[in-house]
Parts: structure tokens; C-alpha cells; sequence
């Protein structure tokens, strides 16, 4: 355990909380959730779940209506064909599915490589189960797109997993179909597995758009896809995600889950299915907002004086440089939050190569953002 660090992140949220505690005015760009609440009908569902007492156990793999609605989500959204009966599992949050993942899958010593900076979950999954992670430098002047050429040159006998994040955590990075075909011809020439994170899917923007790495050719029988309702349904607390991959693997990773946490919550399965079958609505309308702040929150970061921000396509998150500032990317995330009550992410705190930027979710309210780059310009003009 002294391999796995305290989450840099939950830092700042503690202390965020601990001033915000004081009666100090703090605004929260830390956290990676929307603050939409979650749509009636979903809740609705979940309640009329519980009123018909399915308030018990269920199967290993969910309910049969979870897995039947993300069966149909995947073949008519992503063109991916999975059976609902032993390829699919529903999972606490996709932070389960990805633990699940690596402690099917590795040996001790097996090397993962892992786009740098990323969600640090990746790094620290790898760890516990005995493996070894591999950074994957991402830069900001190829858009922080995961290079196949650094993949390959990274590549050694231990190598046994790619992961891929499209869009990404934290920098917003869309990968397009050409550089996943070149990810997915590595992958099938050295036999590797790939887990695909594709929880922010439906929040892309500016035309980018969203491929699924499972369904290039080769891909299907290796890829294990990774999703869930947190962020396009504005769900977190709930607790949903699932993992989708060939039978033999996800009776792999059935066995983990088995001896961990048998079965998600069954009345919160109920209101997952409503969220994939029914209205989308609420999907359209906090990506549209989100599009809102994030030409806010762009427009005003790359106005400060010291600040670069490339423009994210994805997700809801903007990953600013502060290295011309002169200063630790830390030194200003504690300075924006103890000095202005701005709460954000250094970026060190996503990998090694995220130092010299920190992060900054807009999924807060659009006034709260306006306040907050108010208080950022002042406040940096005093660092």
C-alpha cells in the first residue's frame, strides 16, 4: 500500500470542504461531476423499483433489464454486438469495471501502458493487482492524443494492456478514427488486451466525434469497453457502470466481482435501464450547457496574462498550462484556493507528465464560473 498514494485530487476536495466549512465562499472546479441533478424519470424508475420491494440480491452480471438496455444501447449507438446473457456486466460505477479489469488480467509484473496525465484510477488498479504501470506521455502540441509511435516504442515483452480514454481525463482529448486504427494494429499485433473508457462518450463538442476502438476489425475479441451513467445521465452517486467484452473474459472478471461486491444496487439498476431507454433530453440539454460554459471558461483562460489552454473537444474539463506563471503547478492550485476560494486539480496530481498544468471542471453553474475567472485573474496577478 505505501505504492499507492492518497488521491491528490480528494486532497484539494478535503481542503475545499474544510475552508468552504469556515463559511469561506469557495467555488468547486475540482470535481469531476455534473451538478445537474439526475433526471426525474431515472429517479422515478428507481422508486418505483423499491415500492415493488426489488430490493434484493441480484445477479452477478445485474439485473436482465440493465443488460438488455446497454445491449441495445451498444448495437444502436456504437454498432457493437454484445449478448445480454454472459457479455455484459453491470458494475459499481465504471471505477469497478476497471478494478475488475486489472485484477482479472494481470500477473505480477505484467506492464499496462497508460496515456500520461490521465485518471489516476488507471495507475494506482494496475498497482493493487500486482502489475506495473506505463506512461504514455500525452503533449499538448498533438492535442494530447495518445501517440501510436510512443505506444510502440514503450512495447516490451511484459506488455499486456493498453488502456484508452477517448474523450479524456483531464485534458478533453477526442482520439479520430485514423490514430485508433493505428492504437488497435499495436494492440492486434502484440496480442494485447484494450480497456476502452468511454464514460464521457456523449459529451463531445465543435463536430468532434466519438469511435468505438471494440468495433475496428481484430478489436472485438481483445477490447474490454468500459461505461457508465455518471456523466451523461448526471448520476455519480448512483454508482453504474458496466464492462462489455467477449464471454471468456467477462467470465474472467465475474469471478472478481463475485468476491468483492456481488451485484450493484438493484433498485438503482432499474433507474439505469430508464436512462438508457428512456427520453434523451436530458443528455442533449446538460451537453448543450456544457458546450455554454466551456466557450466561457475558454474565452476567459486564454485572456490571462501566463495562462496557454489548448481547446478540449470532450468531456467537461479545460487543462491550462501555468508553467509560463514560474511557479509549481501546486503552488497554484494552493494558491487559487487558499488566496481567491477557487478549487481546482494540479495537474501533477493526473501523472508525471501533467506537471506544469492544472485542471479546472466546468461542470459548475455558468455564473459560479464567470465569479470564479474573475476571482482567477485577480488572484494570479498576486501569485
Amino acid at each position: 500500500m505505501k505504492a499507492v498514494p492518497y488521491s491528490g485530487l480528494r486532497k484539494m476536495m478535503l481542503r475545499a470542504d474544510e475552508l468552504q466549512g469556515e463559511g469561506k465562499p469557495v467555488i468547486h472546479l475540482e470535481i469531476g461531476r455534473p451538478d445537474f441533478d439526475t433526471p426525474e424519470h431515472i429517479k422515478a424508475a428507481a422508486r418505483r423499483a423499491l415500492d415493488e420491494g426489488k430490493v434484493h440480491y441480484t445477479s452477478n452480471y445485474g439485473v436482465p433489464e440493465i443488460r438488455r438496455a446497454i445491449a441495445g444501447k451498444l448495437r444502436s449507438e456504437n454498432g457493437l454486438e454484445f449478448d445480454e446473457n454472459g457479455e455484459i456486466a453491470a458494475t459499481i460505477g465504471a471505477n469497478e469495471a476497471v478494478f475488475l479489469a486489472m485484477m482479472a488480467f494481470l500477473d505480477e509484473g505484467d506492464e499496462v501502458l497508460v496515456p500520461d496525465p490521465s485518471w489516476l484510477n488507471y495507475f494506482h488498479c494496475i498497482t493493487l493487482a500486482g502489475g506495473v504501470p506505463v506512461s504514455v506521455p500525452l503533449r499538448a502540441e498533438n492535442g494530447f492524443r495518445m501517440d501510436p509511435e510512443d505506444v510502440a516504442r514503450l512495447l516490451t515483452p511484459r506488455t499486456r494492456m493498453m488502456v484508452v480514454m477517448s474523450p479524456h481525463n483531464p485534458t478533453g482529448a477526442v482520439l479520430d478514427r485514423s490514430r485508433l486504427e493505428a492504437l488497435a494494429a499495436l494492440a492486434r499485433e502484440r496480442d494485447l488486451l484494450v480497456l476502452a473508457d468511454e464514460i464521457y462518450e456523449k459529451m463531445v463538442y465543435d463536430g468532434a466525434a466519438h469511435h468505438s476502438i471494440g468495433g475496428l476489425p481484430g478489436m472485438r475479441e481483445r477490447t474490454l469497453l468500459v461505461n457508465g451513467f455518471s456523466k451523461s445521465y448526471s448520476m455519480t452517486g448512483w454508482r453504474l457502470g458496466y464492462v462489455a467484452a467477449p464471454r471468456d473474459l467477462i467470465d474472467v472478471m465475474i469471478r472478481v466481482h463475485q468476491y468483492t461486491v456481488m451485484c450493484p444496487t438493484s433498485f438503482a439498476q432499474y433507474g439505469a435501464v430508464a436512462a438508457y431507454e428512456g427520453p434523451q433530453d436530458c443528455v442533449h440539454d446538460m451537453r448543450r450547457e456544457f458546450a455554454r460554459r466551456r466557450e466561457l471558461i475558454l474565452r476567459r483562460l486564454q485572456a490571462m496574462e501566463g495562462i496557454d489552454c489548448p481547446v478540449p473537444e470532450g468531456a467537461f474539463y479545460a487543462f491550462p498550462s501555468v508553467r509560463r506563471l514560474g511557479v509549481s503547478c501546486e503552488k497554484v492550485a494552493e494558491h487559487l484556493l487558499e488566496d481567491a476560494y477557487i478549487a481546482t486539480v494540479p495537474g501533477s496530481a493526473f501523472g508525471r507528465y501533467g506537471e506544469g498544468y492544472i485542471r479546472l471542471a466546468y461542470s459548475n453553474s455558468y455564473e459560479n464560473i464567470e465569479e470564479a475567472m474573475d476571482r482567477m485573474e485577480t488572484s494570479l496577478a498576486r501569485l
